[in-house]
């Protein structure tokens, strides 16, 4: 069995962090609410600065970070099940950051529970507690919007 490796976390958080300050920029456009389209270009500014980060960790000691409790296969589990398109509409995007931010917190959560590097462990952990509150937000959106509007 093959096992996720820290520079394969890195590739995929950054990755990630792309597709949702991509996705965060849409919503801001989309938004009919200036309250929203806020909320949403703060979203992307902290997903891009996401991305910054995880471009910067140091990826020769990433290479000598072998996560060997998570197997390859599982981490098809932290992908989105919708495939992002710049066409989407509200009620996908939010339904998609939703369950991406989910996937997020908790690929970060279990690489943060691998790593050996207690300061890794604590940019991890850091991570997934930005993606839990992005969730929360994500959600009362959605319950203000898309579940009271249809």
């Amino acid at each position: 069995m093959t096992f996720v490796t820290l520079e394969q976390v890195i590739k995929f958080a950054i990755e990630r962090e792309d597709t949702a300050y991509r996705l965060y920029k849409r919503a801001a456009e989309l938004s009919t609410s200036i309250a929203s389209k806020k909320m949403f270009e703060e979203l992307a500014r902290e997903e891009a600065t996401h991305k910054d980060v995880f471009t910067k960790i140091d990826e020769d000691k990433a290479e000598s970070h072998k996560l060997c409790t998570l197997p390859e296969s599982s981490i098809a589990k932290y992908l989105a099940d919708v495939p992002f398109r710049e066409n989407l509409s509200y009620s996908e995007i939010l339904a998609y950051a939703l369950k991406t931010e989910e996937n997020a917190y908790q690929l970060y959560k279990a690489a943060a529970g691998m790593a050996d590097d207690p300061k890794l462990q604590k940019v991890l952990m850091n991570f997934a507690d930005v993606e839990l509150g992005h969730r929360r937000r994500l959600e009362a959106i959605y319950e203000e919007r898309v579940l009271t509007e249809g």
